[in-house]
Formats: structure tokens, C-alpha cells, sequence
């Protein structure tokens, strides 16, 4: 090659690489078609014809106004790379469409804002329990890590901040909920804990009563609630019982102690 070549390759600058852009901006890059993106996201509320995944089994409990065919735009190779459900969905090497039927719009934002490199996001508490189900629908397990992380944290911290039995019955029945859907046992320990500690006992009814709750988790804390109600009762009868046995050690007053009380010619 002359040197000329050389020195003309040198001179040639490289296209600049995309900003990096925060997700509170409001321009995030998948709302449109752009160099990067390859593959359309369909994103809607509605149940597939085929009878799609349910979304309130993966613990979408919160009514949704009905969203239908609202395109999202991202990479095939990020869809694939993080999710073998995305890699299988994508085998054809000319699909350029992906539908999601039965999801939330603002959750799947949410998982682009996390998978797409141009966007700063942070995983918070409230985003967690968001990508939790698609996590878990998807098999993004290092997603999930971070996501179980993320709860753990936010869940300790409201510890801290109350006593045990302290935080309030709706809190905890939601991280519980979460814990016991998706087999956080470490999280599941705590929540369970929470409810027995809680003076209320309308709590642990609420939460036995629940039908999203399963009838393991359920049977868990009646038992140990069971078991915590035992205890008590057992302790306060050897009280019962030391202070009766007590008095039966004191010495009976004589006849000479009872003639000498200031009562007893009365």
C-alpha cells in the first residue's frame, strides 16, 4: 500500500458514536426508527389469538387502558444477546416485526431503557417490580439478578426504618406477593417474618385470604402464627404456674402470729 493510501485512511474520520442519553429526557432513541434499530416491537394490552401469556400471572395487578399495535424500534442483536426467547423469536433472518400481545406499553419501555446502551438507567424499586415479569417471561436472568437485588435492598431499608411487624400490611403484602411468585426465598423469609410480628391479626388474615398468594406461603404463616401464639400462652402458664408455686412455699401463720395481728381480736 503507498504511502499516500496510508495517509489518506488516516485522514478519514469515523461516523460519531450515538449520545448517551438519560431516561428522564424524553427522547429516548426506540419511540423511532433510526441506524440502529432493525427490529419493531408491537406492543399491546390485548391477549394474543392464540391465547397469549397472561400478564396478571406474572403479577401485573394494575388495570391497564387498552394499548394496541404501538411500535417500539430496537436491535435484533440486543433482543437476542439478552433474552434466548428474543433469539428463538428472531430465527427467521427477515422478521423485522416481534408482537407483544397482553403487555404493558410503559413496562416494556421500561426493559428498552434498561437493554439499549445509549440510554444512563438505574434499576429503582418501583422499575423493578415492572421488569420483574418480563424478566422472568423473557429468561433475562442477569435482569432478574439485579431486579431481585433492587428489592432486597428497598425491602431492608424499610426495615430499618420500622420495627419489626411494623411496615405497613399493603407494602408487605406486595414485596410478599412478588417473593413468592418468583421464588425470592430470602425476600419470601422476611415478608413472612413481617406478618407474624404484626400485632395486627387482621394482617395475616388479609394476607390468608388473598387469591394471588399461594396456599403454601399462606399455611406458612398461619402456622407461625400458630406458633408465636403458642409460645405466649405456654409462657404466660409457667408464670402462672411459678407464682402459684410461690405461695405455696410460704409459711402458714400460726395460731400465735394471728393472735398478735392488730385484726385478729377484732
Amino acid at each position: 500500500m503507498s504511502n499516500r493510501k496510508r495517509q489518506n485512511m488516516v485522514k478519514t474520520t469515523r461516523p460519531p458514536l450515538p449520545p448517551i442519553i438519560n431516561e428522564d429526557d424524553g427522547e429516548l432513541p426506540f419511540f423511532k426508527q433510526d441506524f440502529f434499530s432493525d427490529v419493531g416491537l408491537i406492543v399491546s394490552n390485548t391477549r394474543a389469538p392464540e391465547g397469549g401469556v397472561d400478564a396478571a400471572q406474572h403479577g401485573a395487578r394494575r388495570p391497564l387502558p387498552v394499548v394496541q399495535g404501538k411500535k417500539l424500534w430496537t436491535a435484533r442483536c440486543i433482543l437476542a444477546y439478552n433474552s434466548p426467547v428474543f433469539e428463538k423469536q428472531l430465527a427467521p433472518a427477515k422478521k423485522t416485526e416481534i408482537e407483544l400481545h397482553n403487555k404493558n406499553y410503559d413496562d416494556v419501555v421500561e426493559l428498552l431503557c434498561y437493554l439499549d446502551p445509549r440510554v444512563q438507567y438505574t434499576i429503582t424499586a418501583k422499575s423493578a417490580k415492572q421488569l420483574m415479569p418480563l424478566a422472568e417471561e423473557y429468561e433475562m436472568h442477569k435482569l432478574r439478578r439485579e431486579c431481585e437485588k433492587v428489592l432486597m435492598e428497598t425491602y431492608l431499608s424499610l426495615r430499618k426504618d420500622h420495627h419489626i411487624g411494623g411496615i405497613q400490611a399493603e407494602i408487605n403484602e406486595e414485596y410478599l406477593l412478588l417473593a413468592d411468585r418468583y421464588k425470592i426465598q430470602k425476600l419470601l423469609n422476611l415478608c413472612i417474618e413481617e406478618f407474624v410480628a404484626n400485632p395486627d391479626i387482621s394482617t395475616a388474615k388479609s394476607a390468608v385470604n388473598s387469591e394471588t398468594i399461594s396456599e403454601k406461603v399462606k399455611l406458612l404463616i398461619l402456622q407461625k402464627k400458630l406458633a408465636k401464639l403458642t409460645y405466649h400462652l405456654e409462657k404466660e402458664r409457667r408464670y402462672k404456674s411459678e407464682v402459684q408455686d410461690e405461695e405455696k412455699k410460704l409459711t402458714p401463720k400460726t395460731d400465735w402470729q394471728k393472735y398478735w395481728h392488730p385484726h385478729a381480736l377484732e
